[in-house]
């Protein structure tokens, strides 16, 4: 195995320990309610930290403009999905599609 994936699994075994210790009931641990508070930004902050470098940056690398990027325009799209509808697969199924017919296009 190499480097990376041993890297790989490490970061794994790491990112299950965690999230166990968290979600197994029988452990005698119980956060606080401002620690609950303040684990609550975690999710949003993560996925910005991921989508805003790849809506924001992929078009340097594509030749073509920011405003004809597939990821900006599939991100769009996902987000006036959202506001309309509640289902996470309704909204991911077709954004992941008008962003693959968009790649295909391009």
């Amino acid at each position: 195995m190499d480097n990376f994936g041993l890297v790989l699994l490490g970061m794994s075994c790491i990112t299950f320990v965690c999230r166990f210790l968290f979600f197994y009931k029988n452990l005698p641990f119980e956060l606080g309610e401002k620690t609950k508070l303040a684990l609550s930004y975690t999710a949003p902050s993560v996925l910005t930290a991921m989508w805003v470098p790849i809506v924001f940056l992929s078009y340097q690398h594509i030749e073509q403009s920011f405003f004809t990027s597939p990821f900006l325009i599939a991100g769009l799209l996902s987000i006036l999905l959202s506001l309309k509808f509640k289902s996470t697969l309704l909204i991911v199924m077709v954004s992941m599609t008008l962003f693959i017919t968009l790649q295909l296009t391009y």
